[in-house]
């Protein structure tokens, strides 16, 4: 009993001080993810059938590949870009890593994401 009177005559704790808010991510990694998750696996999977139904796509692909390795070459520019200005450097050697990796994968499997291209790697051993 004597316990429980000395905890509640002590005086309560303080407040610690605020935390500080988050600080925001960085734009150019959010359009790094929003690249490799969402816009290269899609211009991948729809850019050659709209490119055949518009009647410009001829048997090889090699306008599809032509436009995608353009769209690559773009997307991870302005990407590497933002970074740079931003004083990030290992963002921006992550981009120009990832936009090689993207290039390789368009030219061996024929998709510009290398995350679409661990895939088909992966089915192999399955």
């Amino acid at each position: 009993m004597a316990k429980t009177a000395e905890r509640t005559d002590k005086a309560p704790a303080p407040e610690k001080a605020a935390a500080a808010p988050p600080k925001p991510q960085s734009p150019a990694l959010v359009w790094t993810v929003l690249n490799h998750v969402l816009l290269l696996p899609l211009a991948g999977a729809f850019l050659p059938m709209v490119l055949f139904h518009a009647g410009v796509q001829d048997e090889r692909g090699m306008l599809t590949a032509g436009v995608l390795a353009v769209l690559v070459m773009l997307t991870h520019g302005t990407c590497w870009r933002m970074a740079a200005r931003a004083g990030e450097r290992g963002l921006a050697g992550a981009n120009l890593v990832l936009g090689l990796l993207s290039l390789a994968a368009l030219a061996l499997l024929s998709t510009p994401s290398p995350l679409v291209a661990v895939v088909h790697i992966g089915k192999l051993f399955i």
